[in-house]
């Protein structure tokens, strides 16, 4: 006899079947019928298939580049998560099977489809599988950890973060493998005058004195310095040195082919995230939005371009993004909607 878990899981992968011989093409006539027939075999069988395609588009859109999402924010608030899918209705027998011409591609995509759903909910839920295995220290959407260094240096780990330590008795490096690091550092003299070098990939900061803070994030690398100095060299190029002194910051854009941007900023306010606070001012909403994602397990994302350049100022605390992006889409006058794993922001 047959369990209700085992038949659920069953209509469930049926469901994933059918969601792959859909992504390879439009059904024949004789599989379309033979779909709707599935489909009004129960109501388990419209849910679990409604349920898949729903997770299916949402997965698939955050493989894009965010643009004009409110085609399928349209789809989702109108219908909700249980809504009925728009299907053309057709007569079939409940037995009729699956084309011969489609049931061998029918494992490939139920397999691919299984592929795509594992990968988007551990990146979501852990981040990003390759950092994860060479890591020393990392922390999760949300997550700030204080860590005590072998040479008995501090290293305060933003959320969405990781470093790889290569300690030697030659130098003491650390490789920024995404997000931002705090270092207060113990200086050279006291670690057999080793240098401490931490890199981001494009950018190689090298510790003159005791505090900074390096980031390494989607679009840009950066340095800034809370006290005494650092040296920078850009990895690529012309690997040219710049010393940042205290209240100095050093920005270089990744899409930009630019100099890298040097500014003065506040030495009180960098990483604001140390004291429980995100601040922002005068800042692009997109920067906002990538800022906000580090504290969230699901993504925002930005329905139109245009929408980027909207400025926007604040202190809005840590441990509340979601109430963050509320306040800033009144201000601003955008609306928010929550669909699975993401929410849109448009105007």
């Amino acid at each position: 006899m047959t369990s209700n878990d085992d038949r659920t899981d069953r209509i469930e992968s049926e469901a994933i079947e059918w969601l792959a011989m859909q992504a390879a093409g439009p059904l024949d006539p004789a599989d379309a019928l033979v779909f709707e027939s599935w489909l009004r075999r129960g109501p388990r069988h419209r849910a679990a298939y409604e349920n898949m395609r729903r997770t299916w588009d949402a997965l698939a859109v955050l493989q894009q580049e965010p643009g004009d999402l409110l085609r399928h924010t349209a789809d989702f608030h109108e219908n909700g998560l249980h809504g009925k899918p728009r299907l053309a209705s057709a007569s079939a027998s409940a037995s009729a099977s699956v084309s011969p011409t489609r049931r061998w591609l029918a494992p490939a995509f139920a397999i691919a489809a299984c592929l795509l759903l594992l990968i988007g909910l551990t990146t979501f839920w852990t981040g990003n599988p390759v950092i994860a295995l060479v890591a020393d220290h990392r922390t999760a959407p949300g997550e700030i950890r204080r860590i005590t260094l072998p040479d008995g240096s501090r290293l305060d780990l933003g959320p969405a973060s990781a470093v790889r330590l290569h300690f030697s008795t030659v130098e003491r490096r650390v490789e920024l493998l995404g997000g931002s690091a705090y270092f207060s550092t113990v200086p050279a003299a006291a670690a057999a005058d080793r240098p401490f070098i931490v890199d981001t990939g494009r950018l190689s900061a090298r510790a003159l004195g005791t505090q900074f803070l390096v980031e390494r994030l989607a679009d840009s690398d950066s340095v800034a310095v809370v006290e005494h100095s650092v040296a920078v060299t850009r990895s690529d190029g012309d690997h040219r040195m710049t010393v940042l002194s205290s209240g100095q910051a050093l920005r270089y854009r990744r899409d930009r082919r630019s100099e890298p941007a040097m500014v003065n900023v506040d030495p009180l306010e960098i990483a604001p995230w140390r004291g429980g606070n995100l601040v922002f001012h005068q800042v692009p909403l997109r920067d906002v939005v990538a800022e906000l994602n580090r504290y969230r397990r699901s993504r925002i994302l930005l329905a139109n371009d245009h929408l980027s350049a909207r400025v926007v100022s604040g202190v809005f605390r840590i441990g509340d993004p979601d109430g963050a992006l509320k306040v800033i889409a009144q201000e601003l006058g955008l609306q928010v909607v929550t669909l699975p794993f993401i929410v849109v922001v448009h105007s």
